[in-house]
């Protein structure tokens, strides 16, 4: 098991390398330069344009300023703001990270929760037509873009009924469109997963066994049935968040959302370099991190992957 995890700790941390590393250099190339943009329509001479980037690094060697960048981030210091000058990105985007983390849990859970519903119902009544309603909202909340679902649900719910609110999580109605968003694709991949996972164990010689020791069905399907099935399902628990967390930035746009995403996208538009560096670092370690402990899982469950 110890040479498992240091298996999964080396390759954690070549992808994390990689992460920053593809979200430097596509920023440094993009078109732009971030010092004029934080000058504006200013009129200043080219001496000052100097100065600004020498102090914030921009004249080094492009390889150079990403040895500092990792330096700097290894100490918990993502630089300063380009748009907001002088300000630390970590107190840029630290507002944000509450909200974002609040809501997505609540999107997490709820997907979760209505994929063993879904995918356990399903695979226990197989071919019927609770079976093919099941799948086909599955399938449906995988084919459909997020951006399509937001704007049905706001005209249904808000512009026409006037139910739910729209921007902002004020209330615990504000966070019910935003979630059921979030929610939708990860659950209908989970759902069909889960279905598949409980075809292949619901008739096995030990439910069998489990049925004929006087156990109820509802017994049988969720403390033998469901526990088995769910082993597959662990593994895809990490591309779930990985999902949410990056839908985030366009979810949060439409709904007006002040978290993580928004911020992102805004620092987008602002060309602010440093803010849109520290919210890739902090989201790569934060799935690098999740994708670890469910390979760790994943391994406890399933000694065969430790022997591979």
């Amino acid at each position: 098991m110890s040479r498992y995890l240091f298996q999964r700790l080396v390759a954690t941390f070549i992808s994390l390398i990689g992460a920053t590393a593809i979200a430097f250099f596509a920023s440094r190339l993009a078109p732009g330069d971030p010092i004029r943009m934080m000058i504006g329509d200013q009129n200043v001479s080219n001496d000052v344009v100097l100065q600004l980037q020498r102090q914030y690094g921009l004249d080094q060697p492009i390889l150079l300023q990403y040895f500092y960048f990792l330096k700097n981030a290894a100490t918990g210091d993502l630089g300063t703001s380009y748009y907001y000058i002088g300000k630390p990105v970590t107190q840029v985007i630290a507002p944000g990270i509450l909200i974002s983390l609040r809501w997505e849990s609540i999107s997490l859970g709820l997907s979760v929760i209505g994929a063993l519903l879904l995918g356990t119902v399903a695979a226990v009544r197989q071919n019927s037509w609770l079976d093919y309603l099941t799948m086909f909202v599955a399938l449906a909340g995988i084919s459909l873009p997020s951006f399509a679902l937001a704007t049905f649900l706001i005209v249904i719910f808000s512009l026409q009924l006037g139910l739910l609110p729209v921007a902002g999580l004020d209330t615990p109605a504000h966070y019910i469109l935003p979630c059921v968003v979030m929610a939708a694709q990860p659950m209908a991949l989970l759902a069909r997963l889960v279905r598949a996972s409980m075809l292949e164990v619901i008739n096995m010689e030990y439910m069998t066994t489990a049925r004929a020791k006087g156990l109820s069905e509802l017994a049988v399907i969720m403390r033998h049935g469901l526990k088995n099935a769910l082993l597959p399902a662990v593994t895809v628990l990490g591309i779930m968040i990985g999902r949410i967390m990056a839908g985030s930035f366009l979810v949060e746009t439409i709904f007006s959302i002040p978290g993580l995403g928004r911020i992102g996208v805004q620092a987008v538009v602002q060309r602010d370099y440093p803010v849109i560096l520290g919210i890739t670092v902090l989201l790569s370690v934060a799935f690098l991190a999740v994708t670890f402990v469910v390979d760790t899982l994943y391994g406890l469950l399933d000694p065969r992957i430790r022997v591979t």
